[in-house]
């Protein structure tokens, strides 16, 4: 009986991290959709560059907008909400992101959480919306407390994942 349970544990463990995937995946598809036409991906042999602001999922010029932003990238790059991006599109209409400004951040401990395909770092004050790319990338799972990044100045929806504590090591939550 307790080989039966330990069978339905990781079944259920295998289910989650399929769903984490498909949420992923998802997320490009949608972002994918959100690509500009490709008459404006050839504007000139050299490619075309537009500069915008990171809004958490994706870069919006100063027209308004959207250009998809990968999840790996941003969670990599650590990119907040309000840094400045230039994206140059290349003529073959691969997009190649730089960070050119980076915002003022702050950063919080807060504790994962997972609702459905949604995740969150349910700070004391508010809870932020984080991107799946930066759990699956730093291994994370509910309920471990995490260093996120968020805009010092202004009102952000999203944060960024900086790192995972483990749950084995003490930290002075003062010093942070």
């Amino acid at each position: 009986m307790a080989n039966d349970n330990n069978n339905v544990g990781e079944i259920k463990k295998h289910l989650e991290e399929i769903d984490r995937h498909l949420m992923s995946m998802r997320q490009l598809l949608f972002a994918s959709e959100k690509v500009v036409s490709r008459e404006d991906l050839f504007t000139s042999p050299d490619g075309k560059v537009v500069e915008g602001i990171f809004d958490g999922e994706a870069m919006i010029d100063q027209d308004g907008k959207m250009y998809p932003v990968s999840p790996n990238y941003a969670s990599k790059s650590k990119l907040v909400v309000g840094d400045k991006l230039k994206l140059t599109i290349a003529p073959d209409g691969r997009f190649l992101y730089k960070q050119i400004g980076p915002s003022d951040r702050i950063r919080l401990i807060c504790p994962l959480e997972i609702s459905g395909n949604l995740y969150w770092a349910k700070c004391k004050k508010k809870r932020y919306q984080i991107l799946q790319a930066s759990v699956t990338y730093y291994k994370a799972n509910e309920g471990d407390e995490l260093t996120v990044l968020v805009p010092k100045d202004g009102d952000a929806d999203w944060a960024t994942v900086e790192n995972v504590i483990n749950s084995n090591r003490s930290v002075d939550k003062e010093s942070k």
